[in-house]
């Protein structure tokens, strides 16, 4: 219950840190009954149902509330009777709920706590169709426990995950790697894509390859850049970002948008196949099934930083602490001149590194922030 506990702590500094970020009318509810309910969901997420882990969310915003009008679609559904918490009834009725599109509402303003209702809300119907987001939908901006899987919780604002209990572990999630970091500086070096369009493609190849939970890798080379002997790519597919729209009838922002989508859909899918996927700082396809053979030489480990979320150096990662996937990831990185290298473990874990002043830059706990 300790580690429950710090997660609970670290919840309510994150809302503090983030308030700004929310909907003025949302509250949590107290750290007693938040100790509660997270202690609820941690059960309860261990239970298989019809076979499968459920994933969903849970949130405390009142049904009336008056900042779901802002949103263009938008729905309440509640039960007729409320239905008192418990592991055992949440356990049942989490097959029924979808942490993409949905969230569980709970009252917690007096025991005992009660499931009362399901909500359902998108920033717009279109987008939802087009999938044009992170996940294919935008959650409403509140803050929310999600149960990602068997012993895992996040909160999260919307889609955007600021802390993950997980194994025993708290974790702050970093939101800004592709913003403001030394990664975000190398995406833009040389590069003619939007900022915006970017991001949109990065956050939706991440949010998909994590859904895999195949784990993978992606390697982002200069343009021009011809592979050096360190990269055997095996399927060489070149492809560009922007497809024809001809004889297309959406407006041009939305044809960006779509083609972006798709592209970044047949990218997630190429990281399924053994190896990683070589793209340009353009974001065109240079190809898949990559192997960065240079773990195999004989040369000393490279100079390291693993940088935290909080931007601090965590001294206790050394090189040798991570699998063939990193460590080749991180040789590719050392040896190829502004290069960038996106890590997904099969664990759930993304990691993004670069190299900057003769040392290669870990950022860890990498979260997929909501555009």
């Amino acid at each position: 219950m300790t580690e429950v506990y710090q997660f609970v702590e670290e919840i309510f500094k994150d809302y503090g840190q983030y308030s700004d970020n929310f909907e003025e009318d949302q509250m949590l509810p107290s750290k007693e009954a938040l100790l509660d309910i997270c202690s609820i969901l941690l059960n309860a997420s261990c239970l298989p149902e019809e076979g499968r882990y459920s994933t969903f969310r849970v949130c405390f915003i009142s049904p009336d509330s008056e900042y779901l009008d802002s949103y263009i679609y938008s729905r309440v559904c509640l039960f007729s009777e409320p239905i008192e918490l418990s592991i055992g009834k949440l356990h049942k009725l989490s097959p029924a709920l979808n942490a993409e599109i949905s969230c569980l509402m709970l009252d917690v303003t007096r025991k005992p706590y009660s499931m009362i209702g399901i909500l359902s809300a998108h920033t717009s119907l279109f987008e939802n169709l087009m999938t044009f987001s992170s996940k294919g939908t935008r959650m409403p901006r509140i803050p929310n426990i999600m149960v990602e899987k068997p012993g895992r919780l996040e909160f999260c604002c919307g889609e955007t995950p600021l802390v993950c209990y997980s194994a025993g572990e708290v974790t702050h999630l970093r939101t800004n790697t592709f913003t403001s970091t030394l990664v975000a500086d190398q995406l833009r070096n040389g590069s003619s894509v939007q900022e915006s369009d970017r991001l949109l493609f990065l956050y939706k190849i991440m949010s998909l390859i994590h859904s895999y939970e195949h784990g993978g890798h992606v390697f982002v080379v200069p343009n021009g850049t011809s592979l050096p002997d360190i990269v055997d790519v095996k399927y060489r597919l070149p492809a560009h970002l922007f497809g024809d729209n001809k004889g297309d009838h959406l407006s041009i922002d939305t044809a960006r948008k779509k083609d972006i989508s798709v592209y970044a859909d047949l990218i997630a899918r190429l990281s399924c196949v053994d190896g990683g996927v070589v793209i340009n700082k353009n974001l065109d396809l240079i190809g898949f099934g990559a192997q960065a053979i240079v773990d195999l030489t004989n040369i000393a480990p490279p100079k390291m930083r693993f940088v935290t979320s909080d931007d601090q150096v965590d001294t206790g990662k050394k090189f040798n602490d991570n699998g063939m996937r990193h460590r080749a990831c991180y040789r590719f990185c050392e040896l190829i001149d502004d290069s960038v290298a996106v890590i997904f473990s099969q664990d759930g874990s993304i990691k993004a590194c670069t190299k900057a002043e003769g040392e290669v830059v870990v950022y860890q706990d990498v979260a997929v922030p909501m555009i």
